[in-house]
């Protein structure tokens, strides 16, 4: 075989590689984890389980859009998140914070999208809840497969009686029946709740602890595309597109009476 066939056989082995890869770049799908355990308007499902609308939703659309890529939904219980991302099983899933899982080294993180604040909710004829000791021995609604590192390990030595259901709107209803002393969510899930359901008879305390970071987890098997999410996350968290979404499910400060 002459050198020059040779070499004609190396450049087309070559462009094909090439070719192969960017089919492969073009055509590849986000699958993105969102969780039904994740209480509205992170994520709104419908009767089918179907993911209809909410704010996971909206930010992970317009980062298919930017990214130009096709976009799947994975709806996965929450316990099952870091084990699909690790197993290249899903590429993406948010509202996480690396002290909420049990190894944030083995993932890539989203710089921080926004913050929440974790609240108490309670029977309005309760005391406040203004510090640990008030709510010592209490049992606690909390949501199934979520970590709580400022309660776990009270949980655990059974200092607080952690009591988990499905969904917020579960924990709530159950509160009202006095089934459980309060229920631990965060501030815009609860807001969301009241405009949207029966709070009667609920006050909500924010907690003492700093407001909370929350994140998108990324797979750490497939570091292109990776990269690519994370800058364009970056984007939206710079040029407001985040904080726009965000005030689409804020109650309006204007005829709100839902202060905490």
């Amino acid at each position: 075989m002459s050198l020059e066939v040779l070499m004609r056989g190396f450049a087309l082995y070559g462009f094909l590689i090439f070719f192969n890869a960017s089919v492969s770049a073009e055509t590849q799908t986000i699958r993105a984890i969102v969780s039904d355990s994740n209480a509205p308007p992170y994520a709104i499902f419908n009767e089918k389980l179907q993911l209809t609308s909410g704010i996971s939703k909206d930010i992970l659309e317009v980062l298919a859009q930017r990214t130009q890529l096709p976009l799947q939904f994975l709806a996965l219980p929450r316990g099952r998140v870091e084990q699909w991302l690790l197993k290249d099983q899903a590429d993406i899933a948010c509202f996480l914070n690396p002290d909420w899982v049990a190894q944030p080294s083995t993932l890539l993180w989203s710089g921080a999208l926004f913050t929440t604040r974790q609240v108490l909710v309670r029977q309005d004829n309760k005391p406040a809840v203004t510090q640990i000791d008030d709510i010592l021995g209490k049992r606690i609604g909390t949501d199934r497969g979520f970590s709580y590192p400022e309660f776990d390990a009270m949980f655990a030595n059974k200092a607080l009686i952690r009591d988990d259901a499905n969904s917020l709107q579960s924990n709530l209803i159950r509160l009202q029946k006095q089934r459980v002393d309060a229920v631990l969510t965060v501030d815009l899930a609860y807001h969301y709740y009241q405009l949207h359901h029966n709070s009667e008879g609920l006050k909500a305390d924010l907690l003492w602890t700093t407001p909370d970071a929350i994140y998108c987890a990324f797979n750490p098997n497939q570091l292109n595309l990776t990269t690519k999410m994370q800058q364009t996350l970056q984007q939206m968290i710079a040029d407001g597109t985040i904080q726009h979404i965000l005030q689409r499910y804020k109650p309006n400060p204007l005829s709100s009476t839902m202060a905490l």
